[in-house]
């Protein structure tokens, strides 16, 4: 069953690549010009451009990786309904965008951490489908040798999944500290979902960061629910990019 699972990812992105590959063959444009929304500020002037250009092949690299994720998270909630996943399965359907986006603007020798919901950022870190497919059903071929599962996997620069909520965010605002320590030119990105904003650990990182003027990107990836609550039921203030203080912010409408 997991053999077929792999086999049929691979078929299906190949079929994918092919019918596209026909597409670009027939197209003469070599890039693309997009006017995006408008973002909210807060403690800032003015934000990042709302024109955005894309070329031809990277547009086709984001699409590859956004439909690779969402292929793996499918062939994952199926073998978690068929119980060849135990424990925790925590999909990131929806958000792969997020991953891709973010990645494509950041080197690989800049840092990222995250919540539990990782297993879209540890395919773009790098990792193979295969190694987060056969984590999760914890074999020895898996990211983390079959013993992390869901919420634990790594790659160079990629600090993994977190299974206390919010607890990676100070642990990012310390990966930044190490960073600026040894002066080099690097960030990290710090993510965490809606359920974590109103953890006080995030206040504390936020003010640890500013005070010391850390390379560090604290990043809430909202989807509009923690789990199963909803964020109006959650937080007397869901405009989480006002949440840092005296810590410049934009912000977007959530997932």
């Amino acid at each position: 069953m997991f053999s077929n699972t792999l086999r049929i990812i691979a078929r299906h992105s190949q079929e994918r690549s092919t019918a596209m590959g026909g597409i670009v063959s027939r197209s003469v444009a070599s890039q693309a010009t997009f006017q995006t929304k408008l973002f909210k500020l807060h403690r800032l002037e003015s934000g990042p451009s709302t024109e955005v250009t894309v070329t031809r092949d990277d547009a086709l690299k984001f699409y590859r990786d956004m439909q690779m994720i969402r292929r793996m998270e499918t062939s994952a909630g199926n073998m978690y309904k068929e119980k060849l996943i135990r424990g925790f399965c925590h999909l990131y359907s929806g958000q792969e965008a997020c991953a891709v986006g973010m990645e494509a603007a950041i080197r690989k020798d800049d840092a990222v951490i995250s919540a539990y919901r990782i297993h879209g950022w540890t395919f773009v870190r790098g990792a193979s489908v295969e190694s987060v497919l056969t984590e999760l059903t914890g074999r020895r071929t898996g990211n983390a040798r079959g013993k992390g599962g869901s919420m634990h996997m790594y790659r160079d620069n990629f600090y993994g999944g977190n299974g206390i909520v919010g607890a990676q965010v100070p642990l990012g605002a310390g990966i930044a500290f190490a960073q600026k320590y040894k002066e080099t030119d690097n960030i990290t990105l710090a993510l965490y979902g809606d359920g974590a904003a109103n953890q006080g650990q995030l206040f504390e990182a936020y003010n640890m960061a500013k005070l010391w003027s850390l390379p560090c990107i604290f990043i809430c990836e909202n989807n509009g629910y923690g789990m199963g609550t909803s964020i109006d039921r959650a937080a007397a203030n869901t405009d989480y990019y006002t949440r840092g203080d005296s810590i410049p912010e934009i912000g977007r409408a959530h997932v």
